[in-house]
């Protein structure tokens, strides 16, 4: 726990003061008050009395009562008298006797006689009202002319039933009361107060006794640990029970946290640091008026200088409020900032954005933080080294920039400087302020920019732009900030946007996904495509998944081209040469990057040892080059778990489409690209005229017997389904196993399913019919290269079809079928018959001849039925 927390002066008025700890309001005493408490003292002692004198008082209290009455200072008889005043004289204020117990017997004595009080009942238990036997309650009224000696009943401690608690007790709960008591109490003198507590600890009886001693004196953890343990009603509530508190150990064992600035600025008194857990659950409590009481919350917890405030708050940036409170925060406690903040920056979450944001401006407007940082971690947000002013200028960013609330809140001062083409100048600030003014504009022309500039500089301003606008919350009004990433971004914000735009449809943010699809458009490199085509693939969000799709469709269409044409054009290159390799140099020592047949970088050594990865730099290396190619080396890896599987697949589906590309865009796509080319040497290809290939280590092609092959220019070159390479299969695998090629896929190994002459005439195949699929494959099926819809879209779980290049389905129906909602678990799936036709139904309609349809669809889908049986 920290010594000492800032808690505003508006609140200090508010606090219930502690011994020991911040000084409340000076409480001054009323010698009018004592004097009326004094009278009604009198006045209520033949009650007392004759109260005292019931046969089912309770003796300790008839005998305090009757030592009270004889003049002893009997803390329990001063109590009940006190009580009896309240409930049985007219216009009694009971906070009065606190005045008149400490001018006459001190504050110690004073808490004592109120602690007392939280348990003392008058008159008899009160019964719950119960209905006769008629359900109706019945209330019987007593009225006497000349009451019976003992009517008002007994003296008595309270129950723990909540009826057993009047209002008669409610002034003892009163600020006037308690909480003037308690302020007395940690003013006094510390050896006066020691004598309080030492009274105090003959007093505390029962639960509600434990209560109010607790409250009186919170120095006490042990106490306070009692009260936690107590379930039972007292006169004191939850809010006196929060300003009891004193360890962590208590704060874990409370609930909700009331937004009020005298129980938050009592726990800032008591606990310090070891309030944060109490501030965290109340920031994220919905509470009936919750914009009034966050405001409060947040106040609270800004006056905590400590690093635990930061992570707090940068978990709760979606809740409003909070990235203005953070923003303050770290103006206020920027070593802290930067510490707490600074691990979050590599995460490669929101959260890091967020952070990264903020420490950056931290560090920008004071360098000097960075040394509170070990050394290394947030290199890549400090400011760079200065450089001269440009004052070549293109057209586009001449003038003055015009004044706008869009760009007041990204202060060029806060940003990396954008440096020139040749990196020896940098924008004026001035002219950053006009680029960031057509930023905001979205103006298409900001684009023209990244001719002049330096791109990787300009894409590290547009990220940094995009960092600060995140810390501060994100506000929609300048959602610019996120359309400008797609003007000067450049791969390196794809790679670092793509992994939140997969996070924020299931944060709320799905709007923003959508938008964010526009940036990689925008960007449009062979990068942002292959992320874009990655989002369409994979994810839970249905929905967000079909608006990348649209996306895809929508470029591709601007191009002239099918989406399929453009995923084949979007496949990265990754910096490998000609010959698909990439040379890592340290200095010293160079590496040679390869790939194997899954498109898994590895690194051969000079001497030929094949390493897994790129060894991490040593004493001996280059100390600027061996760290840049280490770093290039897991960039590459990184990128590659998200390329490689995708195309390796995309390749499969290809072949089983029986998808072909003309000579020209085979070789230049596929056959020269330096990381396709690595698969493209395992496969065999074949043309539209049925001759089959394989591309050689120099790039040439070879038929199956090894000779020299050119395809005619106008054939279609398609990867060969083991099925059209007919007779000539075994021989393929025999070449491909003499040269120890090993395949992305399966494909010269694949189970092929030939019609028989029956088979091919007939409407059905009776060889799958009584199959029996497990629930979860069934139900994969329908979500992969299988579809189980309608005609007009909706979900039909009775069959599974699949289309073959000429538009026929092969369809199954399946028996009690699909369910919508149902994955993983649900009743087996039995085949009740596999027919073809031109549209998926329950029952076969205008079924064709088996033949009809192609036959490495048939194939494919036999085996799939077959594979999922088994």
């Amino acid at each position: 726990m920290i010594e000492t927390v800032d808690i505003p002066v508006e609140w200090r008025e508010h606090l219930h003061p502690r011994h020991g700890g911040v000084a409340g309001p000076k409480v001054v005493l009323d010698e009018k008050a004592a004097r009326r408490a004094r009278e009604w003292d009198r006045s209520a002692r033949p009650i007392a009395a004759e109260m005292a004198a019931h046969e089912r008082t309770d003796p300790a209290l008839r005998q305090a009562v009757r030592a009270w009455l004889d003049g002893t200072a009997d803390p329990a008889g001063a109590a009940v008298l006190a009580a009896v005043a309240v409930k049985h004289l007219d216009d009694v204020d009971g906070a009065a006797f606190v005045d008149a117990w400490v001018l006459d017997h001190g504050a110690a004595f004073a808490a004592c006689a109120l602690t007392e009080a939280s348990s003392v009942a008058l008159g008899p238990l009160p019964r719950p009202a119960t209905p006769g036997p008629d359900g109706v309650i019945r209330v019987v009224v007593h009225s006497y002319t000349t009451p019976p000696k003992g009517w008002r009943g007994e003296l008595r401690r309270t129950a723990s039933s909540p009826t057993d608690y009047s209002g008669a007790h409610r002034w003892i709960a009163e600020d006037a009361a308690v909480k003037r008591l308690r302020a007395l109490l940690a003013a006094a003198p510390e050896d006066e107060y020691r004598d309080a507590v030492a009274r105090l600890a003959a007093h505390r009886g029962d639960p509600a006794r434990r209560r109010t001693a607790s409250y009186l004196a919170p120095t006490e953890s042990a106490w306070m640990d009692e009260a936690l343990n107590d379930r039972a009603q007292a006169v004191l509530g939850h809010d006196h029970l929060l300003c009891s508190a004193s360890t962590a150990a208590h704060v874990g064992r409370i609930g909700w946290t009331p937004a009020s600035p005298g129980v938050l600025a009592t726990l800032l008194d008591g606990l310090g640091a070891d309030a944060f857990p109490l501030l965290d659950r109340a920031l994220a409590h919905d509470y009936r008026d919750i914009d009034e009481a966050r405001p409060i919350v947040l106040k609270a917890l800004l006056g905590i200088a400590e690093e635990g405030l930061f992570r707090i708050l940068l978990d709760r940036m979606g809740v409003k409020d909070v990235p203005a409170a953070l923003e303050e925060a770290a103006e206020r406690y920027p070593v802290e900032a930067v510490r707490a903040l600074a691990p979050f920056v590599h995460e490669g979450s929101v959260r890091g954005l967020q952070a990264a944001g903020l420490v950056r401006g931290l560090l920008y407007a004071r360098p000097d933080l960075a040394k509170a940082l070990p050394q290394g971690i947030v290199e890549e947000l400090l400011p760079r080294p200065a450089v001269p002013d440009c004052d070549d200028l293109p057209a586009v960013l001449t003038g003055r920039p015009a004044r706008s609330t869009k760009t007041d809140w990204a202060d060029p001062a806060r940003l990396p400087r954008i440096l020139t083409r040749d990196r020896d100048r940098a924008l004026p600030t001035e002219v950053t302020k006009r680029l960031l003014g057509l930023l905001a504009k979205k103006a298409p022309e900001a684009a023209d920019v990244r001719d002049f500039c330096d791109r990787h500089s300009l894409a590290e301003f547009s990220w940094a732009v995009f960092q600060r606008w995140y810390a501060l919350g994100a506000p929609t009004k300048h959602n610019w900030a996120l359309a400008q990433l797609g003007l000067i971004g450049d791969d390196t914000t794809v790679r670092r946007l793509t992994p939140l735009i997969k996070q924020w449809p299931g944060e709320g943010g799905s709007a923003r996904a959508v938008a964010a699809l526009d940036v990689l458009a925008g960007i449009g490199s062979d990068v942002a495509l292959a992320h874009l085509f990655e989002l369409t693939r994979h994810g839970k969000y249905k929905g967000f998944k079909a608006k990348a799709a649209q996306k895809i469709d929508e470029i591709a269409g601007a191009r002239g081209i099918t989406p399929d044409d453009l995923a084949d054009r979007a496949v990265p290159d990754f910096g490998l040469d000609e010959k698909g390799t990439l040379v890592l140099d340290y200095g010293p020592r160079r590496f040679t990057v390869t790939f194997d047949q899954q498109l898994v970088p590895l690194v051969v050594e000079a001497g030929g040892k094949v390493r897994k990865s790129a060894p991490k730099p040593g004493p001996k290396d280059d100390p600027a080059l061996a760290p840049a190619a280490h770093a290039l080396f897991t960039g590459l890896r990184k990128d590659l778990r998200t390329i490689a599987d995708r195309e390796i697949k995309r390749l499969e589906k290809a072949m089983i489409a029986r998808r072909g590309r003309t000579p020209d865009d085979f070789r230049r796509l596929f056959v020269e690209h330096p990381l396709l080319g690595h698969i493209v040497r395992r496969l065999v290809w074949i043309t539209d005229d049925g001759t089959a290939f394989r591309v050689a280590e120099d790039r040439t092609y070879a038929d199956i017997n090894d000779d020299a092959f050119v395809p005619a220019p106008d054939a279609r070159i398609g990867i060969a389904h083991p099925l059209l390479l007919g007779d000539d299969l075994g021989i393929w695998a025999e070449v491909f196993a003499d040269y120890e090629i090993l395949q992305p896929f399966e494909q010269l190994g694949r189970p092929v399913y030939r019609l028989t002459d029956d088979e091919r005439s007939a409407r059905r195949l009776a060889r799958v019919e009584g199959l029996v699929l497990p629930y979860g494959k069934a139900k994969g099926h329908s979500q992969g290269r299988w579809e189980s819809v309608d005609a007009d879209g909706a979900f039909a779980g009775g069959w599974l079809a699949r289309r073959d290049p000429a538009g026929l389905y092969v369809v199954a129906g399946l028996s009690p079928g699909l369910g919508y909602y149902m994955y993983g678990e649900g009743e087996n799936q039995e085949i009740t018959c596999l027919w073809a036709g031109p549209a998926p139904a329950r029952a076969p309609q205008d079924s064709v001849p088996l033949g009809d349809v192609d036959p490495v669809t048939m194939s494919e889908a036999v085996h799939d039925l077959v594979r999922s049986a088994s």
